[in-house]
């Protein structure tokens, strides 16, 4: 009986089951089905995961500008992440993920996403043909 009531008061003391986390299901955002695009907007603030599948070979880099449109410069909106497609320039078809579920990157009016195949890497942009398929969590 002892053993029941240390039981029951150490579970009253804990919350019952409320201690434990919950985990928050973040919808998914991504291209069209059955369409390809160089570049997507993603509605939200805060981007946890993104992936990127090209099925042409070339040189590619991520870029994520806080923007609700794709810019058609790079003075047209903040650069919040570039990065190097490791693969791209190498096969015709690759996927290439990202996640930032510990530490999300955040934007101010939206994420506006593309696959650049600039050779001048981050510093100028020229959006992929429609050859992509984007896939986020953004939130």
């Amino acid at each position: 009986m002892k053993k029941l009531a240390i039981t029951i008061s150490l579970w009253s003391l804990l919350g019952g089951l409320g201690w434990a986390q919950t985990v928050q299901q973040i919808p998914t955002q991504h291209t069209t089905v059955g369409s390809l695009e160089g570049s997507h907007v993603f509605s939200g603030q805060a981007i946890y995961s993104l992936s990127v599948t090209w099925h042409t070979a070339a040189a590619r880099w991520l870029m994520v500008f806080d923007a609700t449109s794709v810019p058609g410069s790079m003075a047209g909106a903040p650069l919040v992440f570039c990065q190097y497609v490791s693969g791209a320039s190498a096969q015709a078809d690759g996927t290439q993920s990202y996640d930032w579920t510990s530490h999300p990157l955040r934007v101010l009016t939206g994420a506006a996403v593309l696959l650049s195949t600039n050779a001048s890497a981050c510093t100028a942009l020229t959006a992929d043909g429609a050859n992509d398929w984007f896939a986020g969590q953004v939130q």
